[in-house]
């Protein structure tokens, strides 16, 4: 068998290629750019600018680093050391400002812009539990807010990260309505989006694609330390125009604090420290970060330390939990009036245990009847003999490249960006017996993307941008678990998004064209196919799939049973055809998504938002191309090949409002989606683990999330976030499996001077509506409770906070866990953090 590092010569070919296709995305821009009207400078009395300062309402200090934004415009500013700020080249007319800061906040202020004038506003910000979400992914301009935004869109803010995160990214957001939790044990977790998991939901950091493996495979994890971002944003519903066919879900985006502050660039130095130690898992860790900007010159570094032994659960500890995690990352850049560039490498590497996972290797996976758990849980414990355990090692490595041009003197183009990045992941999936590890599985998966954008300058109706993607992706694994062959995908896109605005009403609408080829090579190692790893056992269903006559054979333990690939008889007695490896070839794909929405202002801090849109998404390597046994997944998977791509028709509504004492959101959606993939489970066995085919049917998510604040007394906030999503096979009305219930949170924020309480009820319904063969899930209530002071300076905040989660010790399962009927959730745990914020 050939080693994993060896590539076939059309994956070559495509590294070439795309740099071919850069050059023709970067010259088809600037064409365009120069075809838009040439380089005619602007009018300067066309626009105006705004102003201002920003004080502390407790010492009347001036604040550096607040985050002061024009809304409407897209265009924001930080405070400089004397808590001042300009921003200009605002287009003449009436805007909001908003400044604030970590727990520091002001109302919102009206300015009239004149063409070649100035407005001012200054604000005096006081200590605050709540702050409004911005965001920059959902926007196709620059930043604007969470009213403002067409999709829904929720911020994990820097300082709440550090006092919200269990130590990775999907327990961070968790809380965030509409938003579960996937995994298979605390190293895998994943964050599901309306339902959505997988392939369907794309992770980003500073808007780029992690590059991992997590949405393959339940014990694939995410590579991101969320201790080391400025805010984390989900997005919920399609954001396929701008970020890809993979975000017919949803986004989760990590942004760091370089990526953060680029675009207002002001002399001097940010840094940011975070520290956590915990109970239950023995939680520890650390991560900081630097920041420097001189004339222009910026320079960033960081990274951090985490580790986590076994979680202990109301029935015990649950073995093989622990993980640990190292990350760095570095860059510089130079930023002058028109011209920017920068360039930046991540390195990440760690390792975690996959619990239950030797049990189901090493002795085939035992099967609860449908309806209910086990009568008795257990913990995986070795047993006398060495049973085995898995656990994964895992290498991230990424460099990114970008340059542009700003602030251009052109009517119609005021910014274009090019950037360049590589994403290297590696991970061995290890069996761990007497003391000793072998790889078992290893995978790699290298990815070459470009990317070019145009942001159209703001006139008095239209904005927007559009560009082009590209992405050259090589997948390949070798050993037991190497299901697919080895795989190189070529995409491209080119893409539009644009808003118009006529007074209280904004319409939005673009498309996105996007194309896919796989190029697919022969079927080697894996499942049925000799290789270093492989037992007798693996033999002996070699010989099955080649020959495919024997009645009966023995096990490695000597037990008799029934030929799984030849007589193909299910627990009912029914036969089955033949079982059979995907053809491997190679395949290509096109289509397009398409988006409209009208966003209305309705007075009094109100806004309703409809959003019809329809998105293409092309199968996914693992869903053509797998087959065999899938522990990750809890399966012995079978791909199909001759895939259609799905086709979502959706329409979302939202009603939000933002008022003094009130604050909330509510969004309904309904998505229909022709040729939706998913593994139909058949009835059958193999290797112990019961058999699902790949197949397409059309199928419909129906749902809400909602969020609303109320505002008790002075400062204090009651706060309900919920979310609830049906997802069916209309065909024959069948649930979808690990489908979230109805889940929620309650919170009270009871502020004094700079110490907030905040306990809270997390919660969720009982599950029933299940797909075959996976169980229901009772319901559950547990109680955390939250504390921290916080101590706002002129140039810094420190941040002291405790939190007891699950106070209770509350026995309660994840139904979207895929081991669920084998470990239950974390008991109580005691966490305490110190965070510093210094700008």
């Amino acid at each position: 068998m050939n080693r994993i590092g060896i590539r076939k010569g059309i994956g070559k070919m495509y590294r070439k290629r795309i740099g071919e296709i850069y050059r023709k995305i970067a010259t088809g821009l600037v064409a365009t750019v120069l075809a838009a009207g040439g380089f005619t400078p602007l009018l300067a009395n066309e626009t105006g600018t705004v102003r201002g300062t920003v004080t502390l309402e407790e010492s009347g200090d001036f604040i550096r680093g607040a985050v002061v934004v024009v809304i409407g415009s897209g265009d924001s500013a930080l405070t400089d050391n004397e808590g001042r700020f300009e921003i200009d080249g605002i287009p003449a007319g009436e805007y909001e400002v908003l400044a604030q800061r970590e727990h520091l906040t002001a109302g919102r202020q009206t300015v009239i812009v004149e063409s070649g004038g100035t407005a001012t506003a200054n604000f005096v910000l006081s200590l605050s539990p709540l702050l409004e979400d911005l965001t920059v992914t959902a926007s196709p301009v620059g930043t604007e807010t969470s009213l403002e935004a067409f999709n829904s869109v929720s911020t994990v803010q820097g300082i709440d990260i550090v006092r919200e995160s269990g130590g990775d990214l999907a327990t961070t957001i968790e809380s965030e309505p509409g938003v579960a939790l996937r995994g298979f044990g605390p190293g895998s977790n994943r964050p599901i989006i309306r339902g959505f998991d997988g392939d369907r939901v794309l992770i980003l950091q500073d808007g780029i694609r992690a590059g991992d493996l997590s949405a393959e495979s339940g014990d694939h994890g995410v590579a991101i330390d969320p201790y080391g971002a400025e805010r984390i944003e989900i997005v919920r519903g399609p954001a396929t125009l701008l970020y890809g066919s993979n975000a017919v879900g949803g986004v989760v985006n990590v942004i760091t604090p370089h990526a953060s502050y680029r675009e207002s660039l002001f002399d001097g130095t940010r840094a940011q420290l975070s520290a956590d130690l915990g109970t239950a898992n023995a939680q520890a860790g650390a991560n900081a970060g630097l920041q420097f900007a001189r004339n222009g010159a910026h320079f960033w570094a960081g990274g951090g330390r985490r580790h986590t032994n076994d979680y202990t659960s109301p029935e015990g500890i649950v073995e093989n939990t622990a993980t640990e995690s190292t990350s760095a990352r570095a860059g510089a850049g130079w930023a002058g009036d028109r011209f920017f560039t920068s360039a930046g490498v991540k390195l990440n590497d760690g390792r975690y245990g996959v619990p239950f996972a030797g049990e189901l290797h090493s002795h085939g996976h035992h099967e609860e009847e449908p309806g209910g758990h086990e009568d008795e849980h257990h913990m995986e414990e070795p047993d006398e003999h060495g049973e085995t355990a898995i656990a994964l090692d895992w290498q991230y490595r990424g460099m990114h490249f970008d340059f542009g041009f700003q602030n251009l003197a052109n009517r119609v183009v005021e910014k274009v960006q090019f950037s360049l990045n590589f994403n290297d992941w590696q991970h061995n999936e290890l069996e761990i017996e007497g003391g000793s590890e072998r790889i078992g599985t290893r995978f790699e998966n290298r990815s070459y993307i470009a990317r070019a954008d145009v942001f159209q300058r703001q006139t008095g109706r239209l904005s927007g941008r559009f560009g082009a993607w590209a992405r050259v992706r090589d997948f390949e694994a070798a050993g037991f678990e190497a299901l697919a062959p080895q795989t190189d995908l070529g995409s491209f896109a080119a893409f539009a998004y644009q808003e118009l605005s006529f007074g209280r009403f904004r319409l939005q609408f673009g498309g996105r064209v996007e194309r896919d080829n796989y190029q697919v090579a022969e079927r080697t190692g894996g499942h049925g196919h000799e290789d270093e790893h492989e037992d007798e056992h693996d033999e002996e269903h070699e010989d099955e799939h080649e020959e495919h006559d024997e009645d009966e054979e023995h096990d490695e333990h000597g037990e008799e049973h029934e030929d799984d690939h030849d007589d193909h008889e299910d627990e009912h007695g029914e036969d089955h055809p033949p079982i059979e490896a995907p053809d491997p070839r190679d395949r290509k794909f096109m289509g397009a998504s398409a988006s409209v929405g009208l966003h209305t202002r309705l007075g009094g801090g109100n806004a309703l938002v409809t959003t019809l849109t329809r998105s293409h998404r092309a199968p996914a390597i693992e869903e053509m191309y797998n087959f065999g046994p899938h522990v990750g997944t809890l399966s012995f998977d079978v791909g199909n090949p001759d895939l259609d791509p799905e086709s979502t028709v959706g329409v979302d509504v939202s009603l939000r409002h933002r008022g003094d004492h009130v604050r909330g959101e509510l969004n309904f959606f309904v998505y229909e989606i022709g040729n939706f993939i998913f593994g139909n489970r058949s009835g059958q066995e193999l290797d112990g683990l019961p058999v699902y085919n790949i197949l397409q049917g059309d199928s419909r998510f129906v749902g809400f999330d909602a969020r609303g604040s109320v505002r008790l007394a002075g400062q204090a906030w009651a706060t309900l976030g919920l979310g609830r999503v049906d997802a069916d096979l209309t065909t024959t009305g069948e649930a979808l499996p690990r489908i979230p219930p109805l889940q929620g949170t309650l919170r009270l924020d009871v502020p004094y001077r700079g110490f907030t309480l905040s306990p809270r009820v997390v919660f969720a319904a009982r599950q029933g509506e299940v797909f075959r063969g996976e169980t229901p899930t009772d319901g559950y209530t547990r109680f955390d409770v939250r504390g921290s002071y916080v101590w706002p300076r002129e140039r810094a905040a420190h941040v002291l906070s405790f939190a007891v989660t699950n106070l209770t010790d509350e026995l309660y399962r994840n139904h979207t866990s895929y081991i669920k009927d084998r470990g239950a959730e974390m008991g109580r745990a005691f966490r305490v953090t110190y965070g510093l914020r210094f700008h």
